[in-house]
């Protein structure tokens, strides 16, 4: 599969699904938990409690792996997306307001839970203790068990652009 074909496929995936299990670890302790997200090029904006035990990990050892799955009955049709990556709190304003405006044109029911849903401030977030996460994504394999049982590509991603050609891993 070359590098356009791949991308393509990658963010469609990414654009026809709402949340991502995200997976982090401190201490040989492992944790998962399914998020709400928005994708800005291939960063993933996702709001969380500050006070959550994935936040928590979070601040101590930022990296992380997500996957988001395509949903099936047969083995054959498994698709999905497994990635690997470093989650980043927003603290500039300006991070903020781009991501908190990317969040809510993907999911406009989420303004209803902040009461000025234009701006996102820090205030804010010390008020309502949730915050604004960014996965940033260093690799991603695309599963498509169509191609036959476990067939993935991994791409890498630096600068939220896709480098180097597909690998068939």
């Amino acid at each position: 599969m070359n590098k356009d074909d791949l991308e393509k496929i990658v963010i469609s995936f990414m654009d026809s699904s709402t949340t991502m299990t995200l997976a982090c670890s401190l201490d040989d302790e492992p944790w998962s938990v399914p998020v709400y997200y928005a994708r800005r090029a291939f960063d993933l904006i996702f709001f969380s409690s500050k006070e959550s035990l994935h936040s928590q990990i979070f601040s101590k050892n930022a990296r992380a792996a997500a996957s988001i799955p395509g949903d099936c009955k047969r083995w054959q049709d498994i698709k999905g997306l497994q990635m690997n990556g470093t989650v980043r709190l927003l603290t500039k304003l300006s991070d903020i307001t781009r991501a908190a405006s990317a969040y809510f044109k993907r999911h406009p029911f989420a303004r209803d839970f902040f009461s000025n849903s234009r701006l996102i401030s820090t205030e804010l977030s010390k008020k309502t203790k949730v915050a604004l996460y960014v996965f940033g994504i260093k690799s991603i394999h695309y599963l498509d068990n169509s191609y036959g049982f476990g067939v993935r590509w991994k791409i890498d991603i630096q600068d939220g652009c896709v480098i180097g050609s597909p690998i068939l891993s």
